[in-house]
């Protein structure tokens, strides 16, 4: 009888399961957050966060020095833009090991990736490659100078320890930044007068002032003027606010031997006030004058360079990383003096950065370089160098 158990106990007709695909009742399909889990559990991360490295190493490459706001991602340390990749690969590699291996498409496809990210920010990520390839000349170098930007003046230091550290470096020429003092743990600015003690303390040096840069030369001075803002205040009698915010380049020539050599003293604004909080507008409404402000002075001082014909050393503190593209021009057209240094990565600020440069240009070698603590007096190292003319 049709319906029931048979005398063996068998199924029934009506009893066999169905074959053929079921649809999936609505209680068993799996809810958004389910499916959204799934698909994340498909995508290859590593790969995904190769290639989009390699966006932000292209982004960087075309806008740093361009565009204002990429003053925030600049501040991030010059090495990552080798290490991240570097690790990457690595990691694509490591990944080879392991029983769930990916497809190898998507291994090599993840190297070529941070290859290409590596390619990218090779002048980026602060190197210096030149010290594999310097050497350094036997004879005795014809002008020794040291750059340093000193803090505010060295701020509550022993004067007489402060001194003596710069006499100690016993250089022809010493381009000194950050002659100032300062209130409110940095913020503001002021003047000193310490004239009395430079000429006590460096005697038969020529001193020239600036705003707050200050050349120190044993030579003849032959001339000396401010370069690109600077020039528009130096023969007035601006406020000296006026004056601290525009001479930012300080162009001494002096006499070596037989030959005239023009001095750069830098100084180039800093990019962003770390004090200001980033929730508000103020920080970048600074952040885009400041930026103005230091395309002002590049742009004056690569005009100044374009019509100067003398050999030349452009030195100070540029407030800008080997990650920053501000540095295009001069790095293009000049000579780095740390390329006759000792050190792959010669930080001169904390030690991931360096913000401190010395550039060539015309008749001009660089014997020595090296980056000195100054007895950690300040928050920079100093540059000192020696070159044959």
């Amino acid at each position: 009888m049709t319906g029931y158990l048979s005398a063996g106990g068998g199924p029934t007709a009506d009893s066999r399961p169905s074959v053929g695909p079921q649809r999936p009742s609505d209680t068993d399909r799996p809810g958004p957050v389910r499916r959204a889990a799934q698909l994340l559990g498909r995508v290859r991360w590593l790969w995904a966060a190769t290639w989009l490295w390699l966006a932000v190493a292209l982004v960087h490459l075309v806008l740093s020095g361009r565009w204002w706001l990429m003053l925030v991602p600049d501040l991030a340390p010059p090495l990552v833009y080798a290490a991240v990749p570097l690790l990457l690969v690595a990691a694509a590699v490591a990944g080879r090991l392991r029983r769930t291996a990916p497809p190898r498409r998507v291994t090599w496809t993840t190297v070529a990736g941070a290859v290409a990210a590596l390619v990218l920010g090779w002048n980026s990520c602060g190197a210096q490659w030149g010290v594999l390839f310097h050497d350094s000349p036997s004879g005795t170098p014809d002008l020794r100078v040291v750059s340093w930007n000193t803090r505010f003046w060295a701020g509550d230091t022993d004067r007489a320890v402060f001194y003596r550290t710069i006499r100690e470096r016993r250089a022809d020429v010493y381009l000194l930044q950050e002659y100032i003092t300062t209130h409110d743990n940095g913020a503001t600015a002021e003047p000193i007068d310490e004239l009395a003690q430079l000429r006590a303390n460096f005697p038969g040096y020529h001193i020239v002032v600036r705003g707050e840069l200050v050349t120190l030369s044993r030579l003849p001075v032959v001339s000396a003027h401010s370069i690109g803002p600077g020039a528009g205040v130096e023969h007035g009698q601006p406020p000296w606010q006026t004056e601290f915010d525009k001479e930012k380049v300080l162009r001494t020539d002096v006499r070596v031997g037989g030959h005239t050599v023009s001095l750069y003293n830098v100084h180039v604004p800093v990019q962003i006030n770390m004090g200001v909080s980033p929730l508000g507008s103020r920080l970048y409404r600074m952040m885009h004058a400041n930026e103005r402000a230091r395309k002002a002075q590049f742009e004056g001082l690569a005009d100044d360079l374009r019509a100067n014909a003398l050999p030349t050393v452009v030195a100070g503190d540029f407030n800008t990383s080997p990650a920053m593209g501000d540095l295009h021009t001069l790095r293009g057209r000049m000579r780095d003096a740390a390329d006759a240094g000792d050190s792959l990565f010669p930080a001169s600020w904390g030690h991931l950065w360096r913000l401190d440069w010395a550039f060539l240009s015309g008749s001009i070698a660089a014997d020595h370089y090296r980056i000195d603590p100054m007895g950690g007096i300040s928050d920079h190292r100093a540059q000192i160098m020696s070159f044959t003319l």
